[in-house]
């Protein structure tokens, strides 16, 4: 029989986890002094205290190496462990991998990029119940003027915004040589109605997007928008829908250009 400190010599566990694995099972002693607690270890169960080090060494969790070192584990089932490890492993080296690009990219970007670098997030937004108004505007300064009628029109008809500050809006194109630029606003809503006087109501389903958030006066967007774009193909995605704008702090609540806080969301997929 080995004392605990002896144990722990000749199989590299350290007291700590011995008293931490009689504690939940996976190698207790052989036997456990009445008088003082000393625990005893047998020499076989060195065997057993190694199997358990090399899988903990292979990422294995002390749950998981409970079950495989089950008396009636069989070799199907270390089959199976071993297989569904080495996918977790794959997909976390994927992960890593990617991780790395990323930031080799950023590198790159670092003294071309203007404030983008390491500004992209991938996010998934919440489904929303929205409310909108499109029509053509001249130059992107006009957008407020479809703000005004979108509120105007939501008073009119009793539509009940959720947040009065989140707005977001859409370029759906643009026609330079007649300068016409075909922009849709929208606000959330607690819930859609029939489309009326412009009005047009719609679900957004939940989105996964690469999204870039910023502070400052709007000219910084199509800078911004290049980057996303760049971005998005770099990292192996590829665009799923349209990009459009959320606007936090805008010219409704804030006099100040300098303090606009807007978040460019482009919708993507792998």
């Amino acid at each position: 029989m080995l004392k605990i400190g002896e144990f722990s010599t000749l199989t590299g566990i350290s007291i700590h986890m011995l008293r931490n694995y009689d504690k939940i099972g996976l190698l207790k002693p052989e036997q456990i002094d009445c008088m003082n607690n000393y625990r005893f270890y047998g020499e076989k169960q060195i065997v057993r205290a190694n199997h358990i080090r090399v899988l903990k060494s292979l990422g294995f969790g002390l749950n998981e190496i409970s079950e495989i070192l089950m008396d009636n584990t069989t070799d199907d089932m270390i089959r199976s462990f071993l297989e569904s490890k080495i996918r977790e492993k794959e997909e976390s080296l994927s992960i890593t991998e990617r991780q790395i690009a990323q930031m080799r990219q950023a590198l790159n970007d670092l003294d071309t990029q203007n404030g983008c670098t390491l500004s992209v997030s991938v996010k998934k937004l919440s489904s929303r119940k929205l409310v909108s108004l499109r029509d053509f505007i001249r130059e992107f300064t006009e957008e407020g003027l479809l703000w005004e009628r979108l509120d105007r029109a939501c008073r009119a008809n009793g539509v009940k915004f959720v947040d009065a500050q989140y707005c977001m809006a859409m370029t759906h194109s643009v026609d330079f040589e007649k300068k016409l630029i075909d922009t849709e606003v929208f606000r959330v809503v607690e819930q859609a109605g029939p489309d009326i006087e412009g009005l047009r109501f719609s679900d957004m389903s939940e989105t996964e997007a690469a999204v870039v958030a910023f502070q400052g006066i709007y000219s910084r967007i199509g800078d911004i928008n290049r980057y996303i774009y760049h971005w998005i193909v770099e990292n192996g995605y590829s665009i799923s829908g349209k990009a459009f704008n959320i606007y936090y702090i805008s010219p409704e609540n804030e006099p100040n250009p300098e303090n606009y806080v807007t978040e460019i969301c482009f919708p993507i997929k792998k």
